[in-house]
């Protein structure tokens, strides 16, 4: 079994891929908070369909989410894990406040294995760290 400590690495790694253009979450994330009248939405990356179901008629979000978990499945076999050694997988998109558009988002990644282990990383849409609290909260089902 590989090192716990690499599931930091982990977390880091999908955050950034999460706020990337190379995910093509943006612009729907924010679109559909705003029309839904949320301020973020959270997922998990460990659901088979990570959309959360009250979007999942908004079918770029839908399918980017699952690229999403797909890439994020790659990246923990590439560091020797799979889904089943995670309690959690818990990924929460918002707006950054530094800029207006609706590609511009905030992502907080939190990782927990099955040994209890959090690990948190919040990246901003220009991939830098953010120390703000950013606190996973569920989106409505």
């Amino acid at each position: 079994m590989p090192s716990q400590k690499r599931l930091n690495s982990i977390c880091h790694s999908i955050a950034h891929h999460a706020v990337s253009g190379l995910s093509y979450i943006h612009p729907h994330v924010l679109q559909a908070c705003r029309a839904a009248g949320l301020s973020q939405m959270a997922v998990s990356l460990l659901e088979s369909e990570p959309c959360p179901e009250s979007f999942r008629g908004i079918e770029p979000l839908r399918l980017s989410l699952l690229g999403l978990r797909t890439r994020f499945e790659e990246i923990l076999t590439a560091e020797g894990f799979s889904a089943a050694d995670l309690s959690e997988a818990s990924l929460t998109f918002s707006p950054d406040p530094q800029f207006s558009d609706d590609y511009c988002t905030v992502c907080y990644a939190r990782l927990t294995s099955h040994t209890g282990r959090s690990y948190e990383h919040t990246i901003d849409c220009l991939g830098q760290p953010r120390h703000a609290d950013y606190p996973s909260t569920p989106t409505p089902k």
